[in-house]
Parts: structure tokens; C-alpha cells; sequence
């Protein structure tokens, strides 16, 4: 499982700068310049909730979808929206 540290700058294949930053205890926002989200559901649903998202994935990446990677060693367990971007949810 792959643990982003909060405020440390990555890059995606297109070489787009992106972080996360600490809202909170347990919530986390990505910010930097992400274009062209694609976004989905959680499986079985027949919508797509946007406080509940199953993925999100911005051009050139990185693919995200709950349980499927870290910020700061805590699992990410929700993906939400928010105003410009998009918002986590780890365990406590």
C-alpha cells in the first residue's frame, strides 16, 4: 500500500506537481494542479454519491480509491468532494 506523506510534493506522469494537506485530525485535501478528474462509484451502486466516491483519478495520476493507500501511515477509508478539490478520510 503506498503511504503519501501530508506536504511533501509528488509528481504525476505528466510531471504535475500535487500534495496532500492536513484539514484535520483524520482529514486530508489533495491540492496542486490536478486537471480532468474522472471519478466513480463504489461498486453495486447506481449513482455516484460525492461523499462517498469509490475513486478518483485525476490526468496522469495518481489513481486513488478508499483502502487502497495511506497519508501519514493512517489508511484512507473516505473520499469526498469539496469546493476545488477532493477531501480524505483516514482511520483515527
Amino acid at each position: 500500500m503506498i503511504n503519501f506523506i501530508s506536504n511533501k510534493h509528488y509528481s504525476n506522469r505528466y510531471r504535475d506537481e500535487y500534495w496532500f494537506e492536513k484539514l484535520d485530525n483524520n482529514k486530508y485535501s489533495i491540492e496542486g494542479n490536478l486537471q480532468y478528474w474522472r471519478v466513480g462509484g463504489k461498486e453495486g451502486e447506481s449513482g455516484i454519491d460525492k461523499h462517498d466516491y469509490g475513486m478518483i483519478d485525476p490526468s496522469g495520476g495518481p489513481y486513488l480509491e478508499p483502502n487502497g493507500f495511506a497519508i501519514d501511515g493512517k489508511k484512507v477509508i473516505r473520499i469526498f468532494a469539496l469546493l476545488d478539490t477532493f477531501g480524505f478520510e483516514t482511520e483515527n
